[in-house]
């Protein structure tokens, strides 16, 4: 009898205690399923589009800035928009004074390529040996608060005894309190410590070079660079700078172990930030090292012909607020195609994207009209943008990239 009633007064408890927390006193009713998280597609989104090449887009001050190439009849542009960017967001231009590259008549068409450097933003464009840009600059700021950009290529002016010449960069980055650049191509790396108004050379020399311009990354003392000179002569060197990175310590390379080169021009050298990780794209593949740019392996290498593409990665962008997510793009040459891909392993494997970019189905063998993405980046709130292009030469994109399960 004491057993029973103690073995009632514990079921009405644990019934009291079921109730109370919203349960049932049924003993043999189930827990209500989890519900299934919905799925979230992979998409590109457009925000923006012109008839023009779009080539790079950039944040600063709470707003967007978006360079367009010159055209046939409308000179190079640098528009302006405020954050967050949507479909609807406004567009205004932005002063380039003596900066601005006219319509290009008989001439290449040329585009403006915008970085953001230690909080300034910058302006690099190719300058031209025409009639029409005798006056014209190849290296321009945006100074804060300031409606114009200004021209800041003052000791990149050059003279031999039979002409005078602008050298002209494709990238500038930042390390040692130093500025660093290409200018001028070939095998060429000048460095500034005074923001740019004067420049000394570190490889190569002040003047213009034949080849293609040198791909380069400073790590502290260690300087990576890359390319293509002479031409059909793909490398990836190794050099140790002085203490204060003005210099180099040697002209002695560096150890460096890397897979067979072929002829297999590089496209770019970065490090992924709080990493040992550091990636070469090339042609047909991408290189990446796990020991701080000491040794690579290929993480993507397709063969010189019969593969079943042929990227040229040229954009790269590790994703910050998710470790070991990359994304990459650029086009692939075999199939005349853009090329976009993400990885989720630190770059071990690839997710192939490229079908979402517009003009991805418009199959060309014209390499003049071949669909490209030209830049990746995140925006202050860290959603990815995408700058695409739907020919070589005209068609831009400015769209939103999502990366879902799928």
């Amino acid at each position: 009898m004491h057993q029973h009633i103690t073995f009632t007064a514990m079921g009405l408890a644990c019934a009291l205690l079921l109730a109370a927390c919203g349960g049932s006193n049924d003993h043999y009713a189930l827990a209500p399923a989890p519900v299934a998280a919905t799925p979230v597609a992979t998409k590109l989104e457009p925000l923006s589009s012109t008839t023009r090449v779009m080539d790079s887009v950039v944040f600063s001050g709470g707003s967007a800035y978006l360079s367009l190439a010159n055209s046939a009849t409308e000179g190079s542009a640098v528009l302006s928009a405020r954050l967050p960017l949507t479909a609807s967001s406004s567009w205004t231009p932005v002063g380039l004074g003596a900066c601005a590259m006219g319509p290009i008549g008989d001439f290449i068409q040329r585009s403006p390529k915008l970085k953001v450097v230690d909080g300034d933003m910058w302006l690099m464009q190719p300058w031209a040996d025409t009639p029409e840009a005798s006056d014209g600059h190849s290296t321009c700021s945006l100074p804060a608060n300031s409606a114009s950009f200004i021209p800041r290529d003052q000791d990149l002016r050059t003279c031999n005894p039979y002409f005078c010449e602008t050298l002209s960069m494709q990238d500038l980055k930042s390390a040692n309190n130093r500025l660093y650049s290409n200018a001028g191509a070939g095998n060429n790396l000048l460095t500034s410590k005074d923001k740019g108004n004067t420049w000394q050379v570190i490889r190569g020399s002040k003047d213009s070079q034949m080849c293609y311009p040198t791909k380069f990354h400073v790590m502290g003392e260690r300087l990576l660079v890359g390319g293509e000179c002479p031409l059909d002569m793909a490398f990836v060197e190794a050099y140790r700078l002085t203490a204060d990175g003005g210099a180099l310590a040697s002209e002695d390379k560096l150890p460096l172990t890397l897979p067979e080169m072929e002829n297999r021009n590089v496209q770019f050298i970065e490090s992924v930030p709080e990493s040992q990780m550091v990636f070469v794209g090339v042609e047909g593949g991408l290189l990446r090292s796990t020991d701080n740019g000491n040794s690579f392996k290929f993480v993507i290498h397709e063969p010189l012909s019969g593969g079943k593409g042929y990227p040229y990665i040229s954009a790269f962008l590790p994703l910050k607020g998710k470790p070991g997510s990359i994304v990459v793009g650029g086009f692939d040459k075999m199939h005349g195609r853009p090329y976009l891909a993400w990885s989720e392993d630190s770059g071990a494997s690839w997710k192939d994207i490229s079908k979402l970019v517009p003009g991805y189905e418009r199959k060309t063998e014209d390499e003049y009209s071949t669909p490209s993405i030209s830049a990746i980046t995140q925006d202050p709130d860290g959603r990815i943008i995408v700058v695409t292009n739907e020919r070589a030469d005209s068609q831009g994109r400015l769209m939103q990239l999502t990366l879902g399960s799928n």
